[in-house]
């Protein structure tokens, strides 16, 4: 998979699907200091995931200091050709460039390569 390389961050895109419904989304970071995947509320909200009382919150702490989040269980993510099958991802505010965030919970678990000379993203063997 083709990453961008803006200067600052690493950025790619995703496919993720919540109860059958899919929702391509760009300008995702490639974070491998962020341990679980997060993407925006405001962005899944298109597919149907919402908050509900059942849902737990959780504060995730980082250098800008906390953040609430909850987590949902997607059907699917789909990294180009890679797909995980029922996909946990924290479900909190990220800036509107970047929608959302693949921590190393996809990263590491799964073996990705980060090729920073081609800057290309490789599910590992």
């Amino acid at each position: 998979m083709n990453l961008l390389y803006d200067g600052q961050l690493i950025t790619t895109s995703f496919i993720v699907t919540y109860r059958g419904k899919s929702l391509k989304i760009g300008g995702v970071i490639v974070d491998t200091g962020s341990s679980h995947t997060v993407i925006s509320p405001d962005i899944l909200e298109s597919i149907g995931v919402n908050y509900e009382n059942v849902d737990t919150i959780y504060e995730a702490y980082g250098i800008g200091g906390s953040v609430p989040f909850y987590t949902k269980v997607m059907d699917s993510l789909k990294i180009d050709a890679f797909i995980i099958e029922s996909f946990e991802v924290d479900v909190g505010m990220l800036p509107k460039e970047h929608p959302a965030l693949i921590g190393l919970d996809v990263l590491k678990s799964y073996n990705f390569i980060i090729d920073f000379g081609k800057l290309k993203l490789y599910p590992g063997t």
